[in-house]
């Protein structure tokens, strides 16, 4: 079985992906084709998915756990000089993630893996000193409650 955070990852890239085709959408977990480096432009879109808690030192089948998933919007300067690709692609993000929210979140489920609740919880908008020409930064965090089908091992 693969991995939630990996299913999570890669569920959430390709949503993501779809909303927003002018940006690369990335994430920690997920591959890049062969040959191809793992790098981005100054203005990207980066998805993270881990464990968050969960009450036993092992997975059982059907016992809930939680992730924290983050996604953030990284919008250079330079790629936006009137200021309307960042508010346009946070837009196309929250737009794309709305549907999943709550019990919405079947979309996220795969090989094993139950996505039960998707809840935003919080979001935080600062300037992105990553940048080497300067830009905004936008992060949402949420939550996902998940189960799994089958036993598995502790990840890390």
């Amino acid at each position: 079985m693969t991995e939630p955070e990996e299913i999570i990852e890669a569920k959430l890239i390709a949503i993501l992906s779809a909303s927003v085709p002018e940006v690369d959408v990335i994430g920690a977990l997920s591959p890049v084709p062969e040959g191809e480096q793992k790098k981005s432009p100054d203005t990207y879109v980066s998805v993270f998915a881990d464990v968050a808690s969960q009450d036993l030192d092992w997975r059982g089948a059907h016992v809930p756990f939680s992730f924290s998933v983050r996604v953030s919007v990284h919008y250079a300067n330079a790629d936006d000089a009137t200021g309307t690709g960042f508010r346009d692609t946070c837009r196309a993000i929250r737009s794309a993630v709305s549907p999943l929210l709550g019990d919405g979140c079947a979309a996220l489920s795969d090989d094993g893996f139950n996505c039960d609740e998707f809840m935003l919880s919080s979001t935080q908008t600062a300037m992105d000193t990553d940048s080497e020409t300067g830009g905004m930064a936008k992060t949402y965090n949420f939550t996902i409650t998940g189960r799994t089908a089958t036993t598995q091992t502790q990840g890390d």
